[in-house]
């Protein structure tokens, strides 16, 4: 996921500002407004891949979201 992560924040993902995406081997494989149907049809087109789920912000803003598992 960090090398996932490292890539998202430089990839120009201008055209899908405030929508979420679903990252599989640094490739956009789909986005939507609602992140469930973004993480959905990428599990049905990869299922045996790890998918991520990012919300691209808007300009220049941007969020973290911590796991603390």
């Amino acid at each position: 996921m960090d090398e996932t992560f490292r890539w998202f924040t430089k990839a120009d993902l201008s055209e899908y500002e405030d929508k979420y995406v679903s990252i599989v081997d640094k490739q956009v494989v789909c986005s939507h407004d609602d992140p469930g149907i973004a993480y959905a049809d990428a599990r049905k087109k990869h299922p045996d891949k790890e998918v991520v789920l990012w919300k691209v912000p808007h300009g220049e803003t941007f969020i973290f979201f911590v796991n603390l598992k």
